[in-house]
């Protein structure tokens, strides 16, 4: 049997086709977010389609991800629910 890949380590990180789907914790809560494939990929600074290598792109960059998640998270309105989704944008103001 092989051994499972980097990427497929990943707990709860997944590629649907348009987007890597994740969770981040917060005050105990798990809270569903999502990343584009843009975001991703601009983060990356490569171009990456396939589903494992779009998913190692995702392990190696998901501290900078989950920083830019939880900040969103904390600056929208008390209440709201849906995926919690990182975009391009999202990473105009933070360090690398």
């Amino acid at each position: 049997m092989s051994r499972p890949s980097k990427a497929q380590q990943i707990p709860g990180a997944r590629w649907d086709g348009r987007r890597v789907l994740f969770e981040v914790v917060e005050q105990g809560e798990s809270i569903p977010c999502a990343i584009s494939l843009n975001a991703l990929q601009d983060i990356s600074t490569t171009r990456r389609f396939k589903p494992a290598d779009l998913l190692a792109c995702f392990a190696e960059t998901r501290e900078r991800i989950e920083a830019v998640a939880l900040a969103k998270l904390r600056a929208r309105p008390t209440g709201f629910e849906g995926v919690l989704t990182v975009w391009s944008g999202d990473f105009d103001d933070v360090p690398h």
